[in-house]
């Protein structure tokens, strides 16, 4: 009766400890037995006292004889009570996650109930920290660290706990990888004179780490365009995608360049020239304008504002050799072949030369197209339509020439009135010879 009612003082001495206590039972067999009093959830006694019934949270039940029983005496925790782990390395760091290694050592002298990684940006994190929980019954783990925020730095350790508490192992540290602007290309910008835009190829190489919240080009008529000039924005995601430069000028020169905003900024990609122009038809000047210099200025003046009607009002492209030679009488062209002048000013004008650019594209000096010109009027169905329409005209001519608005003399063009009615004459013929040589003959 003595013991029992020592064990009884001593069970209602429970009450009044901390959790974080173990029982050590000390046995008349000189063994010893410790309970972590954290695991008990109550002790009862057997009806004939006989027996001490230590009832556990999980609901299981050790039973030890009274009379086995010398003495009970609370304690700490002993560091071999607890289990033992090793931090092992962190790896895979990215923005919001990361990876870290850990190996348990040994149990101590209770099952492992729970283990993993705890981490915080506060030095010696524990389990009340952010945790990530591993399997259990394996000596060594990999375990995925989530939800972090990028940029920055954290701690970590290995933990394990059983019915004594909690173990920790050393403190590790590492840094998240910080977001970066997105980093994007313009691929290629392409101007359509149909629809008079611009259909532009862009890649988005990376978003810097976080999403996208605008992806597109934008443009002006001066360099280095940013988002607060013209711009079209398309998506949120990477990789490639297309978009348009609409309502542009003809005649102008626009820089456009890819654009990706994130939560760090925004960034631009290189940049690309778009002439907003139908065609694209260039010369070579290959006039000595040290030995010419007055039919060198006279011939590019002309050829200069030739291309101009010629890139505005037709599809044409082409790079033209252009020649002087005294010899020539007025001036003359081949077929896809080249354009030279002679030493008489009169024809070293706009007229004359787009007269010869007609002929170089075709107008003449192909079969083709003087198998469209049948008795002294063209058969082609676009080009008449088109006069018709603009002049109300009958479009005719031999196999060498065609009339109105042919320019085979200057006459043609300056007797129908002031320099607007000029000008007006220039671009019909550009449209005329667009519709004979590639619609009606496709050349």
């Amino acid at each position: 009766m003595k013991k029992y009612g020592l064990i009884s003082l001593c069970v209602i001495s429970l009450v009044t400890l901390f959790a974080q206590k173990k029982l050590s039972i000390f046995k008349t067999d000189t063994s010893k037995l410790g309970v972590a009093i954290g695991a008990v959830y109550s002790i009862t006694f057997s009806s004939d006292k006989s027996g001490m019934n230590i009832h556990n949270s999980d609901k299981s039940v050790m039973t030890l004889p009274v009379a086995t029983i010398d003495s009970i005496t609370v304690n700490d925790v002993e560091l071999q009570d607890l289990p033992s782990v090793v931090t092992g390395t962190v790896s895979g760091i990215s923005y919001t996650t990361a990876v870290c290694g850990m190996k348990q050592v040994s149990t101590g002298t209770s099952v492992v109930t729970e283990k993993g990684i705890c981490w915080s940006t506060s030095q010696n994190p524990t389990v009340n920290d952010s945790r990530a929980i591993t399997t259990l019954g394996t000596d060594s783990s990999t375990v995925s660290l989530v939800s972090l925020i990028a940029g920055s730095k954290y701690y970590a350790r290995a933990y394990a706990r059983n019915a004594f508490g909690v173990s920790y192992g050393a403190q590790v540290s590492f840094t998240t990888t910080s977001y970066s602007l997105p980093v994007v290309e313009t691929v290629s910008a392409v101007y359509n004179y149909s629809a008079n835009n611009a259909l532009c190829v862009v890649n988005v190489k990376s978003n810097g780490g976080c999403a996208l919240s605008q992806r597109g080009v934008c443009w002006s008529t001066t360099p280095n365009p940013t988002i607060a000039d013209s711009k079209f924005a398309s998506g949120t995601s990477t990789g490639q995608f297309y978009a348009l430069m609409s309502n542009l000028s003809l005649n102008a020169t626009y820089y456009v360049r890819s654009y990706a905003t994130n939560s760090v900024g925004t960034s631009y990609g290189n940049q690309l020239v778009v002439r907003a122009l139908m065609g694209n038809v260039t010369f070579t000047m290959g006039i000595d304008s040290t030995a010419n210099p007055e039919p060198y200025r006279l011939i590019k003046s002309a050829m200069d504002s030739a291309c101009y009607y010629y890139n505005r009002y037709t599809t044409f492209s082409a790079n033209i050799y252009v020649y002087y030679n005294s010899g020539i009488p007025t001036a003359q062209a081949s077929y896809h072949g080249s354009i030279g002048f002679g030493s008489n000013t009169t024809y070293m004008w706009v007229g004359t030369a787009m007269h010869e650019m007609a002929h170089y594209f075709g107008s003449g000096t192909t079969t083709v197209w003087q198998g469209k010109m049948v008795s002294n009027v063209w058969t082609g169905t676009n080009a008449s339509t088109l006069l018709k329409t603009l002049t109300g005209e009958t479009l005719k001519g031999d196999a060498m020439h065609f009339w109105p608005y042919g320019i085979n003399y200057k006459s043609e063009i300056t007797s129908l009135g002031d320099a607007t009615a000029q000008k007006n004459g220039l671009i019909i013929h550009a449209k005329i010879v667009q519709a004979m040589c590639k619609l009606d003959c496709g050349l």
